[in-house]
């Protein structure tokens, strides 16, 4: 089990950018849209093909220490689909455009796969019971994905939506951080929440703002979750992080 954590504060604080590659593995999978944002499983579910390229992944991941600029990362395995993502870190004057990339060939991981998204963000906005948003294995084993598809070029509305509505989401046990990233084309929000454990995910969709037929997204953005193991954190380098205190 890693021992490392990972450190977010927003860009404007820490002058560091995300970059976010979101892998499905196998076949491509069809979700009915009608079905609407569900509940995460609240028991840890692997497929066979998550088990077969996460420790590839890992490898990879890990050799980006190498790299300047290099702020550290974290390997999220689905729960609820056959896919991997890989949230990294690096400094916000660094060619995020020539960032490393998990599949940079199609047979990168020797299963099929393909890239749903890889987009560079800033993180904009945070809140929490803690602060700053630390990310690890004992204390925030499960990660959550709110995934913001925004419509008519409204990224400044719905940011301001959020900054007023999102904070009642944080009564929810188990929820640590909610941290909110807007894509540098500004087509898409992720919301990365910090999670103890999703047994009272329920409490949230209780919540003004989130109920059904209620969201306070409406009409900005089209929206969907998605809920992930921890499975590695990176660090970044002793000296870059020595070098920034």
């Amino acid at each position: 089990m890693s021992t490392a954590d990972l450190t977010l504060q927003t860009t404007a604080d820490s002058h560091v950018t995300a970059v976010i590659e979101r892998l499905e593995l196998g076949t491509p999978e069809e979700i009915d849209p009608a079905i609407g944002p569900q509940p995460p499983h609240r028991i840890p579910r692997r497929t066979a093909q998550q088990s077969q390229t996460l420790p590839t992944i890992t490898q990879r991941v890990r050799r980006w220490r190498r790299l300047d600029g290099f702020r550290g990362a974290v390997v999220l395995a689905s729960r609820d689909h056959n896919r991997i993502t890989v949230y990294s870190r690096f400094d916000s004057d660094s060619d995020t455009g020539t960032a490393p990339r998990i599949l940079d060939t199609d047979d990168a991981l020797g299963i099929p796969a393909r890239t749903l998204d890889l987009r560079t963000y800033d993180l904009a906005w945070r809140a929490g019971n803690e602060s700053p948003t630390t990310v690890s294995l004992p204390h925030t084993p499960v990660v959550h994905f709110g995934l913001f598809t925004v419509l008519d070029d409204q990224a400044d509305a719905l940011l301001e939506k959020i900054t007023a509505h999102a904070p009642a989401s944080l009564v929810t046990p188990g929820l640590r951080t909610i941290n909110f990233h807007v894509s540098h084309d500004r087509q898409r929000l992720v919301n990365v929440g910090t999670w103890s454990g999703f047994d009272r995910f329920h409490v949230l969709l209780d919540q003004p703002g989130f109920t059904n037929g209620g969201k306070y997204f409406d009409g900005l953005a089209t929206f969907e979750n998605d809920y992930f193991d921890v499975v590695d954190i990176v660090s970044e380098p002793v000296a870059a992080a020595h070098s920034r205190r």
